[in-house]
């Protein structure tokens, strides 16, 4: 296979503008964990998207990768389509925000490749959160209520306000008096259209998992490390293989969200908040990989990558951890550690 890796701020997304430093310590995690992986499987001819002013990951040189630098000047689509018969399968990981990641997706599928990731339809509910709150709710799966943000509207007290089409933690807000909503009013991005959620406490999760053909394939649950600053979310690190006791819990509602959007495919990651009492409200849905994703190996002793691309070749994946344990995913410093 002839396999094209796009991680989109690493490699040449933001080429013509300041890489963005809130989300490239986290790109670097997931790209060099996929590159990792897949120079474990044999019989890959792999073509790396790298914007210049970024560092290669030196270990997968067994590899004999090309690189595809990306310049300043590069028109990034132009780049692609001169270099389309080097490809057949791509790897895409992007943002969803602005439709980044949806409109990558249909490109690759105008040029006929194959992708590693969730289809355009899939990711177009997922980018949008408050459509995917109204899509689980009308499956009856538990989620956490978003209400379309109006600037004449009344703000509650302890409101989450985000943007709709946000990525991680990036432009989501805790709003905790009158007062705060005041200073942040005048910040706000006319353009972007924004959800209030109620901020509900308890502990902030995620589940990996992996989807093939209406079915889902439960990997584990991680536990996300998150601090409020300055009335903005910050997420700072990942454990990795939390609650493994509750896995046939889980399995089943990674099913029931695969069955409400049916175009998902490989690798997605589930936020949702654990109640003190025990329930669990998905936030959202990220149909690509997240950073989850750098800790799993380490953890399971699982190639999720390799699975993903047998998935490609009509195969089912078979997930048999070797490993059972803890990863925590230092965010800032980069790195995973066993605990």
């Amino acid at each position: 296979m002839r396999l094209l890796v796009f991680e989109y701020i690493t490699g040449g997304g933001f080429n013509n503008q300041s890489l963005p430093a809130s989300l490239l310590q986290e790109a670097y995690l997931m790209r060099n964990a996929l590159l990792d992986d897949i120079s474990a499987i044999s019989k890959i001819e792999l073509l790396i998207l790298q914007d210049e002013r970024v560092e290669k990951n030196s270990s997968i040189n067994c590899l004999n990768p090309t690189y595809l630098l990306v310049s300043q000047e590069d028109n990034l689509a132009q780049l692609l389509e001169a270099k389309r018969p080097a490809y057949d399968a791509v790897w895409l990981i992007a943002p969803e925000t602005d439709g980044v990641l949806a409109k990558w997706c249909q490109f690759f599928a105008q040029q006929g490749k194959e992708l590693a990731t969730c289809a355009q339809q899939a990711v177009e509910i997922c980018q949008d959160k408050y459509a995917t709150t109204k899509r689980l709710q009308q499956e009856f799966i538990p989620v956490v209520p978003s209400y379309l943000f109006s600037s004449s509207g009344k703000i509650e007290a302890n409101s989450v306000l985000k943007v709709n089409d946000s990525v991680g933690c990036d432009q989501v807000y805790l709003l905790e008096s009158e007062q705060q909503w005041c200073h942040l009013s005048s910040r706000l991005d006319a353009e972007k259209q924004y959800i209030l959620q109620p901020y509900i406490i308890g502990k902030n999760l995620s589940l990996s998992c992996l989807f093939y053909r209406g079915k889902a394939y439960f990997i584990c649950c991680n536990e996300q490390h998150v601090k409020i600053h300055a009335m903005q979310f910050i997420l700072i690190a990942c454990t990795v293989n939390v609650q493994p006791e509750k896995r046939q819990q889980y399995q089943l509602l990674c099913q029931q969200i695969a069955e409400a959007i049916p175009g998902l495919f490989g690798f997605v990651g589930i936020d949702f908040i654990q109640t003190e009492t025990g329930g669990d409200f998905i936030l959202e849905i990220n149909p690509r990989l997240t950073t989850s994703y750098a800790g799993i190996k380490l953890a399971l002793g699982l190639n999720i990558a390799e699975c993903v691309l047998e998935m490609l070749n009509g195969k089912e994946p078979i997930l048999e951890n070797t490993k059972n344990k803890q990863v925590y995913i230092d965010i800032n410093q980069g790195v995973c550690c066993v605990r």
